[in-house]
């Protein structure tokens, strides 16, 4: 924690409040500086979830206060010791404990907000909110807070420095400034959210109704330097490299609130966390997220919102494997960034160059910006621009993109472009319109259509899950509040699609219901059924032809224990049809244990066996196999000293797949194939044990051991099998793939 002194020009907030005294802040959640006695209250918060909106005093107050500094808010939550849980939770974790909420739009015109939430017990996320209302958890900020408790109640305290965010400060002619402020306190024992505000993030209106609150925002630079240095031994050679080394930093320059630039050279790849065990034998690309501080700053400026997770910017691009496959992290030289945010007009650029290693490998990437926005319309677009010297290869696309958002009304499109220059040049487009319409609190509609032609190529920089495809689907979700001793709300959500390619070839397409009930004790029963209709499956992967895939139903029960304790759990079991005539069952079962509100141990437990899963093995050859999934992770996280993090995790999984019946694929018709067999086994392995020492915003000592492995092996049907898990686990361990110790420092100045 550390002290923060008012300037003699403080602040105003709203109309009556008074301007403070000169005096020492320390934030340790206890909110007794006198300045607190004349900052702005909020003594009205709403329950929200379930959306009844009754009004209440007695739940939650807050607290609200400027200096030159930065912002400060106070929040005190009426629950006694016997009814609140305290537990600590990594950054970005999930918060199994009482939490609060923060919603903050700097600049008080819904382009964009930051959440920042922290627990009881010290947890925190923070998040970037854009104008579409998704959420981004990628970004890290600088903020801090504290906790603190009483026996009738317990109190957080949050400062979030200016300079943390970008943003444009919306001033009057008196020189204050609006900005939006959400705050909720979530109530673990019963899933209940009360907020200063009726609206919640999945209301329209969200940003138009975020209460607003006069400040001082003093004027100011800011410029940060984050060097860092890693080293990597390896234990097993990895690309013929027993030890590597690296540097380099990020260099944030900002001369005024709205104005960023950035600078790095060699940047992070990432925050030394390994990814989550990935077996996917699909034509769909897993969809990653990014942690390298140059590429979460301001990524809301760049954001276009798309349909399906379309993305022209997908940052894991940059920095990633060579277009020779030699490396499977390529270095980046250098990157500039800069991201101007005025009161209507918004622009932005960066440029990334990798190093073109020995073979000019390297990529280089060039992506800008435009938007022009008022109170309820926004428009803009988007370019990129990547070179690819080594395939000869260049790449372009760009979006335009409007927004529209009313009391009931939600609106975006996107018209997309793309080109390829390779051997040939290579054109095409897409288009995404995303229409939602709000009766009440309680209801709502939305009608989503996008098409992408069979051209449309944008993973030089970009995601898509595919090209050539027109999608439809229709939303309707309906809540009725309950409130009986036993039963709060029952959630019905209902689900009509429709999917074809660009040629109109019809898809299979899910329709769907669910029901969600919310207990009174906080449990919650969720019940799914879904009907997968008849198309021609046209994406089964090897660039294969498309085939008539038949209907199949699928059941899926879900039930969440109260949060509360001590110990909680979640447990699914599903039913479907698969692939041609075949069958599946699938359960889940996820236990939390927490022996101390500094230890968290979860335990996540998947299965799947089933006798229909359809793989392409080769181009128009396809196999149903009868298939024996088991995904097993244990995850420890501990905070062991003031600062001090612990966090492990393991992950093993097996895939048994045992050939049932091959297929040739001929003018739309499935041939069956005697006497192939193409049964396979794949058993994966990760696991990470680190120690993070915290030394403040951006500032962190880390001390990583990585092993894992993967064995892919090719077998009769006969001896699918045969082998244990565990023994095919211990494998893995012993003849591992990856057995590395990082150590990494980097410090913000």
């Amino acid at each position: 924690m550390r002290a923060f002194n008012f300037g003699l020009g403080a602040l105003l907030i709203g109309s009556n409040i008074s301007v403070s005294n000169a005096s020492s802040m320390i934030i340790d959640g206890k909110l007794d500086e006198p300045v607190w006695q004349s900052a702005q209250q909020i003594e009205t918060f709403f329950q929200v979830v379930p959306a009844t909106h009754e009004a209440s005093q007695n739940k939650v107050r807050a607290k609200i206060t400027v200096d030159q500094a930065g912002i400060y808010i106070g929040i005190i939550n009426f629950q006694d010791q016997q009814s609140r849980k305290k537990q600590f939770n990594l950054q970005d974790g999930f918060m199994q404990a009482e939490f609060n909420r923060i919603y903050l739009d700097f600049s008080g015109d819904g382009s964009s907000a930051y959440l920042f939430a922290t627990t009881l017990g010290g947890g925190r996320q923070d998040a970037v909110v854009t104008a579409q209302r998704t959420t981004d958890h990628d970004w890290d900020g600088d903020w801090e807070s504290a906790y603190y408790e009483y026996e009738t109640h317990w109190s957080n305290e949050v400062f979030i420095p200016w300079h943390s965010v970008s943003f444009s400060p919306n001033r009057e002619h008196s020189g204050l400034a609006s900005i939006g402020v959400g705050i909720q306190l979530y109530e673990l024992k019963s899933n209940q959210i009360y907020a200063n505000q009726k609206q919640t993030l999945s209301n329209s209106d969200f940003f138009l109704n975020m209460p607003k609150f006069k400040v001082h925002i003093p004027a100011k630079t800011q410029l940060s330097f984050v060097p860092y240095v890693t080293h990597q031994h390896h234990f097993t050679e990895r690309q013929n490299k027993q030890r590597e080394s690296d540097a380099g930093f990020d260099l944030f320059y900002k001369p005024s609130h709205n104005q960023t630039l950035s600078v790095a050279v060699n940047p992070d790849f990432a925050q030394v966390d390994s990814d989550d065990v990935d077996v996917n034998y699909s034509a769909v690309e897993t969809l990653r997220t990014d942690k390298r501080p140059f590429f979460t700053q301001d990524i809301s400026v760049f954001n276009v919102d798309v349909l399906q997770d379309t993305k022209l910017i997908h940052t894991r691009r940059i920095g990633a494997g060579s277009d020779d496959g030699t490396e499977l992290i390529t270095p980046i030289d250098g990157a500039v960034r800069f991201v101007h945010q005025g009161t209507h007009n918004q622009w932005g650029a960066f440029a990334v160059r990798e190093n073109s290693l020995d073979n000019a490998v390297g990529k280089h990437f060039y992506a800008g910006r435009y938007s022009y926005r008022t109170a309820n319309w926004r428009t803009g677009i988007l370019a990129t621009h990547v070179e690819r010297p080594w395939l000869n290869r260049q790449a372009q696309s760009m979006a335009w993109d409007s927004q529209y958002q009313s009391q009931r009304w939600s609106v975006q499109s996107a018209l997309l472009l793309s080109q390829i220059d390779e051997q040939e040049r290579q054109t095409g487009h897409g288009g995404s319109l995303n229409i939602g319409y709000q009766f009440s609190p309680n209801t709502s509609i939305s009608g989503q259509y996008l098409r992408l032609n069979q051209q449309f190529n944008n993973r030089d920089m970009g995601y898509m899950k595919r090209n050539d495809w027109q999608y439809a689907r229709l939303h309707l979700s309906h809540a009725k509040n309950i409130g009986n001793d036993w039963l709060t709300r029952v959630k019905h959500t209902l689900e009509v699609s429709y999917e074809a390619n660009a040629n109109g070839l019809k898809l299979p397409a899910k329709q769907g219901y669910s029901t969600e009930f919310m207990m009174a004790n906080g449990a919650q029963w969720t019940v799914h059924l879904d009907y997968l209709d008849t198309g021609w499956q046209d994406n089964i992967g090897a660039q294969s032809e498309a085939f008539m895939q038949p209907d199949a139903v699928e059941g899926r029960v879900l039930y969440q224990s109260p949060y509360i304790g001590d110990f909680s759990w979640a447990a699914s079991i599903e039913y479907d049809q698969e692939g041609l005539s075949g069958h599946a069952q699938q359960y889940a079962l996820d236990m939390t244990w927490m022996p101390h509100e500094n230890w968290n141990i979860k335990f996540n437990n998947f299965l799947r066996r089933g006798d229909g899963w359809l793989v392409a093995n080769e181009r128009n050859q396809i196999t149903q196999y009868d298939r024996t999934y088991f995904v097993n992770s244990i995850e420890v996280s501990a905070l062991l000293a003031n600062n001090l993090e612990l966090s492990t995790n393991l992950q093993w999984s097996v895939l048994e797949a045992k050939s049932k019946d091959v297929f040739v694929i001929q003018e739309g018709m499935l041939h069956e194939r005697d006497q192939v067999d193409t049964s396979f086994e794949d058993k994966r392995l990760m696991s990470q044990f680190k120690l993070r020492y915290r030394l403040g915003a951006y500032s962190d000592l880390y001390l990583v051991y990585r092993r894992g492995g993967r064995d892919i092996t090719s077998l009769e049907r006969a001896q699918i099998g045969q082998q244990p898990w565990l023994e095919g686990v211990k494998q893995n361990w012993t003849k591992p793939n990856e057995d590395s110790v990082i150590f990494k420092v980097r410090y913000l100045f």
